[in-house]
């Protein structure tokens, strides 16, 4: 055999066998952390979720309380795995917050005047679970609120969580976010969601409204499905693209916010009837 190879075969044995007892080592390791947290992220299991009263409000706000200013860590609350939930209100449910167990102690909840607060504590959950910071950002996961309220007026300022309305019948849904906003199965006189980022998602579906307010410069990724819709009213500036089926009965209302704004209405399939006032 030659010297080179015997160098390369040796090389090889020396990485195998260094693996294998790596390995080994790990499975004896201690590991109960491993099962809340994989590099920078946190994960929140959803065990057993506890109900927190809260007193009657008109508009939420969701946001983070820092304890720790000191830090420069941004957390970061991606849209699959965490959000907040507005649902109808039930029996024996009304005005009622429910949160894993896991996150006890770790979210304060407070109202003043018409708002009811949510604070998350980041810094503390970070503390407890000796996460790892990676590009000054520590994402969790499992950060899941259901709130059982008549009012879907939000004010959600945690970056990437999602908002999501259900099966409520209000006057007004208006949803300001940093997130997703999904709105599913309601009826509203008017629906009102405006995003903080264009890099996140709209979607409306089985819904009714008299009136959607959409600002697309803030929409990037949005769709109306299956909706009953009276009247839309668009603004935006630069280019924007829609597509309006035949079987959408809508009025379009577009208010351009310069003289450079452009709205280019798509209309495949059967015929449609434009009224321009």
């Amino acid at each position: 055999m030659r010297p080179t190879s015997k160098i390369f075969l040796g090389v090889f044995l020396s990485i195998f066998i260094l693996s294998l007892l790596f390995i080994i080592g790990f499975s004896f390791s201690e590991r109960s952390n491993y099962g809340f947290r994989t590099l920078n992220t946190i994960y929140i299991p959803q065990d057993n979720p506890i109900g927190i009263h809260v007193a009657s409000h008109r508009v939420i706000v969701l946001e983070v309380d820092r304890t720790d200013e000191q830090t420069e860590i941004y957390p970061v609350f991606n849209s699959s795995g965490n959000s907040l939930v507005l649902n109808p209100i039930t029996s024996g449910e009304e005005n009622k917050l429910f949160i894993p167990e896991a996150l006890n102690g770790f979210v304060a909840v407070k109202t003043n005047n018409d708002t009811l607060t949510i604070q998350i504590k980041s810094d503390e959950i970070r503390k407890e679970y000796d996460a790892e910071i990676w590009y000054n950002q520590l994402h969790f996961s499992g950060v899941n609120f259901n709130l059982y309220t008549s009012n879907a007026n939000v004010v959600n300022k945690l970056n990437g969580l999602q908002t999501k309305v259900r099966n409520m019948v209000t006057d007004s849904i208006k949803i300001d976010s940093r997130g997703d906003i999904l709105i599913e199965s309601c009826k509203a006189i008017v629906i009102d969601p405006m995003m903080n980022q264009r890099n996140y998602r709209l979607t409306v579906k089985n819904s009714i409204a008299k009136i959607i307010y959409l600002d697309l410069d803030r929409l990037n990724d949005w769709k109306l499905e299956k909706c009953d819709i009276e009247i839309e009213n668009l603004t935006g500036s630069g280019r924007h693209n829609i597509t309006q089926h035949r079987n959408e009965k809508v009025k379009i209302n577009w208010r351009p916010k310069n003289k450079n704004a452009e709205l280019n209405i798509k209309v495949p399939g059967d015929t449609i009837q434009i009224v321009f006032q």
